[in-house]
């Protein structure tokens, strides 16, 4: 295959002599949060040996509009390198995005545009920052490359691999034991993910258990075209709120990294007493004999569970946040699920017109302030007893005054200030 020289290769940082990391901080970074079907080669000798700055590769589909607080596991390591002086390359798949990753789906994905893929990616690199140091990082987009593919290259490279191969992959098994259809597309993908690796010649490919075959293909890939095969570096899948993989295509189940510290807290309490052995080793930075120090505490029930979640609920918010934003959002906790009285700050106002009347029925208030989508459902959570204004519950039969900025709760961690106009 011709063409194989591809990317971004100008820094705009220095080449740096990468530092020697010491040994139990070397141990901690290779297995905590790493699942055991990595293929790490000789990183380690590489990493302790400090002989030479590493091409360290992640990539990034920007289905949405924000990261959550899985991809914070391989966003930390990321900085850990980066702070050893390793190059991290973040690719940003606006090709890829655009087909969408087969991986978990038992259907195909629907095609974006390129304008919402773009736009989604902005925010996608200003979230990559908040954990990742611009120093020793390069952004680079797909189309570097693939904006001049032509169609010998896609036959060139489609060549290298067998649709036996391609099949073998977990989801495409079971489309075909269902007899759901595969679209050609959707078996392209993991090559041109495979590809991404060829065209900036990495030497180590981040990504979580989900994406181990298409790794795995680029690893490969590289192979045949004469490079150094990547290490295959992959982090352990952070369960959401529901127990199941935190996903960008379940935003109710998951912990964002820009939600308000109140959300991250409450979020946080909210996930099943199972869960927090992840939360604690994969989802935090503490210390690890902190870590298994907690973890034996709770097996040995010196710690309540409940406190235990409450320390594991004020760790995140603040690596997310800060130290004085997780203990507000403690606070606030408490007047909500101790007091029954609403946070100290709402920012969610909903605003909503009147039209003179002087007071609005409480079913039809949840509806004008789009709290909820229609009177069948506002009606449905009014009878569950599932909406307070300003601490009360409400009934079908109570109507809202209008005046003053009453304080809405819908469900059990929702609150919206309704501003009358």
């Amino acid at each position: 295959m011709a063409r194989y020289v591809h990317g971004n290769r100008e820094r705009t940082y220095p080449l740096t002599v990468p530092t020697r990391p010491a040994q139990r901080e070397l141990d901690e970074f290779l297995t905590r949060a790493v699942s055991n079907v990595s293929v790490l080669g000789d990183l380690r000798a590489l990493l302790a040996s400090g002989e030479r700055q590493l091409r360290i590769k992640q990539g990034f589909d920007p289905t949405s509009a924000n990261l959550h607080l899985g991809h914070a596991i391989s966003l930390r390591k990321l900085r850990k390198l980066s702070q050893w002086g390793h190059e991290v390359v973040l690719i940003v798949g606006d090709w890829t995005t655009q087909i969408g990753d087969p991986t978990d789906k038992d259907l195909s994905r629907p095609l974006r545009s390129r304008d919402e893929v773009m736009q989604n990616a902005q925010t996608y690199l200003d979230q990559f920052h908040l954990i990742v140091p611009r120093e020793n990082t390069r952004v680079v987009l797909q189309d570097e490359w693939y904006g001049t593919f032509g169609l010998r290259d896609v036959i060139q490279l489609t060549a290298r691999f067998t649709a036996q191969q391609i099949l073998a992959r977990e989801e495409f098994r079971k489309r075909l034991e269902k007899k759901t259809a595969i679209p050609i597309k959707d078996l392209i993908y993991p090559l041109l993910q495979a590809y991404d690796s060829v065209a900036i010649e990495a030497d180590v490919e981040f990504g979580g258990t989900d994406q181990l075959f298409n790794i795995l293909t680029g690893r490969e890939l590289q192979q045949q075209v004469g490079q150094p095969p990547q290490s295959v570096f992959i982090v352990e899948l952070l369960e959401g709120l529901d127990g199941e993989k935190m996903s960008k295509s379940k935003p109710a189940q998951s912990i964002w990294l820009v939600d308000p510290p109140h959300e991250v807290y409450g979020k946080v309490m909210a996930i099943e007493d199972k869960l927090m052995s992840h939360y604690f080793e994969w989802a935090t930075e503490l210390p690890m004999s902190e870590v298994q120090a907690t973890l034996r505490a709770i097996a040995s029930r010196e710690l309540h569970p409940r406190d235990a979640k409450r320390k594991l609920a004020r760790t995140i918010t603040a690596e997310l946040h800060s130290a004085a934003a997780a203990e507000e959002a403690e606070r606030d906790f408490d007047r909500i699920h101790k007091e029954k009285a609403a946070p100290s700050e709402v920012e969610d106002v909903r605003e909503v017109r009147v039209d003179g009347a002087k007071e609005i029925p409480i079913v039809d208030l949840l509806v004008m302030a789009k709290l909820r989508p229609s009177r069948s459902t506002a009606r449905q959570l009014v009878e569950g007893r599932g909406v307070k204004v300003d601490g009360s519950t409400a009934s079908l039969d109570t109507s809202v005054p209008v005046k003053g900025e009453p304080v809405v709760q819908y469900g059990k961690r929702n609150y919206a200030r309704i501003r009358f106009r």
